[in-house]
């Protein structure tokens, strides 16, 4: 028996274009819903607000912090206090906590663009 599989391109593009929404819809979630966890600097600091306006969608999926104290922060937040004064919210691995809170919700939205259901 000879089976030929025919896929159709049209349906593929489709398939396509609806994971670029769903992907851009889970990036521009995450940038939003991670803002509150990201430390600021106190505002009589030169650098208040610039670790948490340098987020930005590098590419699909890859969300980047540009601010030179993003890493640092990110992961070892004691490097320097932003509780005090800047954002009382502040975490290191704000992603995490943002994932652990909201991520649920981020899933159930992009099945949603697709079509189907989150479980």
């Amino acid at each position: 028996m000879l089976v030929k599989v025919v896929l159709n391109k049209s349906a593929l593009n489709k398939r396509k274009q609806r994971f670029q929404v769903a992907q851009d819809y889970i990036d521009q979630q995450a940038l939003k819903l991670m803002t509150p966890y990201v430390p600021v600097a106190k505002p009589k600091w030169h650098n208040a607000g610039a670790l948490r306006d340098s987020g930005k969608v590098a590419e699909p999926g890859l969300v980047v912090y540009t601010d030179r104290w993003a890493r640092s922060n990110y992961y070892n937040l004691q490097h320097r206090n932003f509780k005090h004064g800047g954002n009382p919210n502040a975490t290191a691995y704000w992603f995490e906590t943002m994932k652990k809170k909201h991520g649920d919700a981020i899933l159930r939205g992009a099945a949603r663009i697709l079509g189907g259901k989150a479980e």
